[in-house]
């Protein structure tokens, strides 16, 4: 070969060189792409885990929110007077009276009555009462009670109040522990009542007082007495 020809197929090697790719590299960028997550691949990978988390602190924040509300109650609260011990001849009797319920006591067996009456040194003021008296004889203001002197409340004011007045029963009282009377207006039909623990009573009619009051009576939980009342 002369020296011309060994110049010309020198470069002719050179110029093939650079135009032949390069097998070896070509092949590490191929592995390097598919090791490389695309960007939504890679997006994808933290957003799944921060949704899942979202949801999970919304569920919390609403169950809390549920458990931390306080609860709807039903009827209206009951604000009565506390009742008071009073004698019979303090008292002025109005209209007729409505017997209640029947309860063993220790040496008799009792009968509760609802009346309404005023105090003497009152009388524009009404008072709803209950006493108790031998069961075999009928009601009689001059009757011995053997210390068992009525229980008397003054009326609510009509405005707004679906109760007007009311006595839950005691040891030693004329009504019973587990016996609760409530006064309500002409016009109610149904009374139903609440402890504070949300125990329903329903109380059923008895009577009627003069001027068309209603006397209901109910089985409470003794111990827990109605706080609540709705009326219809």
């Amino acid at each position: 070969m002369t020296d011309f020809e060994r110049k010309l197929a020198e470069a002719l090697h050179e110029q093939a060189e650079e135009v032949t790719p390069n097998l070896d590299a070509a092949w590490a960028e191929q592995q390097r792409r598919q090791q490389r997550p695309p960007r939504r691949r890679r997006a994808a990978v933290w957003i799944a885990p921060l949704a899942a988390v979202l949801v999970v602190l919304t569920s919390v924040l609403l169950a809390t929110r549920l458990h931390t509300a306080p609860p709807v109650q039903p009827g209206q609260e009951l604000v009565l007077a506390k009742p008071e011990h009073l004698e019979m001849a303090e008292l002025l009797m109005v209209g007729s009276q409505v017997a209640l319920t029947e309860f063993p006591g220790q040496t008799h067996r009792w009968r509760g009555w609802a009346f309404s009456t005023q105090l003497r040194q009152v009388p524009d003021e009404p008072l709803f009462c209950v006493a108790a008296m031998p069961a075999d004889q009928p009601f009689d203001r001059a009757a011995s009670q053997f210390g068992m002197s009525p229980q008397c409340v003054p009326f609510a004011s009509a405005e707004g109040k679906a109760v007007l007045a009311g006595y839950v029963g005691e040891a030693l009282g004329p009504l019973p522990p587990g016996q609760a009377v409530y006064l309500l207006s002409a016009t109610a039909n149904q009374l139903r009542l609440y402890s504070a623990k949300g125990d329903l009573s329903l109380g059923r009619w008895v009577g009627r007082l003069a001027n068309s009051y209603q006397v209901f009576l109910a089985d409470v939980t003794p111990g827990s007495p109605p706080v609540r009342a709705e009326v219809s």
